[in-house]
């Protein structure tokens, strides 16, 4: 009798232990409430704006005259913050130098257009930035240049000091 009273009360106490370890364990579960899906793309969507000093946009602008990228801009499109980029332009990823310089920049693509550079989330095509682009296609057609000669910005300097030697 004193052996059946002895598994009984070892019966009881794995049960109780076992009651305790299930009610912490669903309590641990419910202090970390389930995450609705809605909610991560909320989250996900929550990203601070891209601040980009002088310094940073100039650098983009020196890094991206080179890209032999640059594409025609659509009919009636605007670039403007926040605006999607529409689908027949291509994005393209940021230089690794640049990247090497500006680490904030790795999350980002970029589209080179006739007049502006566009910084691209590339995750919703959203555009977070538009920076004037340092010699546009716009401003090499202005005017009329004399033959072999154009107004990009950076052959002016020799022919400032051909004249001043004239």
């Amino acid at each position: 009798m004193e052996e059946r009273q002895s598994e009984q009360l070892l019966g009881w106490s794995l049960g109780g232990l076992f009651l305790v370890i299930f009610a912490v364990s669903a309590t641990a579960q419910n202090a970390n409430a389930p995450i609705q899906p809605n909610e991560l793309t909320t989250t996900a969507k929550a990203k601070p704006p891209l601040q980009l000093s002088d310094e940073q946009r100039r650098k983009i602008q020196d890094a991206l005259v080179t890209a032999h990228s640059a594409q025609k801009t659509p009919d009636n499109f605007e670039a403007k913050i926040g605006t999607k980029v529409p689908t027949k332009l291509k994005l393209d990823a940021m230089p690794a130098p640049l990247i090497n310089e500006e680490p904030i920049l790795k999350q980002y693509d970029f589209v080179k257009l006739e007049n502006e550079l566009l910084v691209v989330d590339p995750m919703d095509s959203s555009i977070v930035a538009v920076i004037p682009r340092k010699f546009p296609k716009d401003q090499a057609t202005q005017g009329s240049a004399p033959s072999g000669q154009t107004h990009d910005p950076a052959s002016q300097g020799d022919e400032a000091e051909t004249t001043k030697k004239n």
